[in-house]
């Protein structure tokens, strides 16, 4: 007898009479990496497109709107996931043949991809070739040759002890727009905006009053219980609390929030974001 193979995410079940309520700071990292690199292409499509669909529309297949829009649906979310996946790994040094292997490993999983080695280095080639970060990277080795530290926006300064080379740059790269994200969404606050939001302030106003239990956090989001009465008016406030501005290399940005809503963790529905805006279009 051959068990069905139940994604646990599915057996997560919100109480009576509540929902589940997941917020997410979308693309997160990508944003911190815009405005550390100063790369003026992430940073428009950040602020008016998907970043993700972009790099697969774009610096990939070289197709304009008309064209990707005749792609199958399917196809285009296997594009889209092969974008988000190297966005992710140009940006922090991963080698093409890291990232074949690390893409490879999840293809057993939706939207099922794979891709060869010859094939990641073409997609590498094209994202440098795209966007241009080489000069952020110049910076962190100039950095680290100097005081062997990194600072980040938020005033966190961590030694890397690491031998001198390519791991060493790839931990470092990596470091600041993690870091980053994790204190923002944590709450820590710019000393220059002295704006209080973030976990921090979602647990003193909503969660110490009884309004809504916090089930799961990671680094960029929060899974919250939400009950059903009050969903639409909790949710306006967290994603208002969550939505702060930042400012990295003297620009200031707010990092969009992204919504999903349901009864089962695994099978929540994504809530409409124009694009563009940070404005949520709910639909409970």
């Amino acid at each position: 007898m051959q068990l069905e193979r139940i994604p646990i995410r599915s057996t997560i079940i919100a109480p009576k009479d509540h929902y589940l309520i997941n917020f997410d700071l979308a693309q997160a990292e990508s944003w911190i990496v815009a405005y550390l690199a100063n790369e003026p292409t992430m940073k428009h499509v950040l602020a008016h497109g998907d970043l993700h669909r972009e790099t697969a529309q774009h610096a990939f297949a070289e197709v304009d709107d008309a064209t990707w829009d005749l792609f199958p649906k399917v196809e285009q979310k296997a594009r889209r996931y092969t974008g988000k996946r190297y966005n992710h790994a140009s940006a922090y040094r991963m080698t093409p043949s890291r990232a074949a292997e690390v893409i490879n490993k999840d293809s057993d999983k939706p939207p099922y991809v794979v891709v060869t080695v010859a094939e990641s280095k073409v997609f590498s080639q094209k994202w440098h070739g795209h966007y241009h970060i080489t000069g952020w990277w110049a910076e962190i080795e100039q950095e680290l040759g100097r005081t062997r530290t990194l600072t980040t926006p938020y005033g966190r300064t961590r030694y890397f002890f690491q031998h001198w080379g390519n791991e060493l740059f790839k931990e470092a790269t990596a470091y600041v727009p993690q870091s980053t994200v994790a204190d923002h969404m944590d709450g820590c606050v710019h000393d220059e905006l002295g704006i209080e939001g973030g976990v921090l302030q979602v647990h003193k106003r909503l969660v110490v009053p009884g309004h809504i239990k916090i089930v799961n956090q990671s680094h960029d989001s929060i899974l919250c219980e939400v009950p059903k009465s009050s969903a639409l008016d909790i949710s306006q406030q967290i994603v208002t609390l969550l939505l702060r501005p930042l400012v990295v290399n003297g620009e200031e940005f707010t990092i969009p929030v992204d919504c999903e809503v349901g009864e089962r963790w695994g099978e929540l529905k994504e809530q409409k974001r124009e694009v563009g805006t940070y404005d949520i279009k709910y639909d409970f």
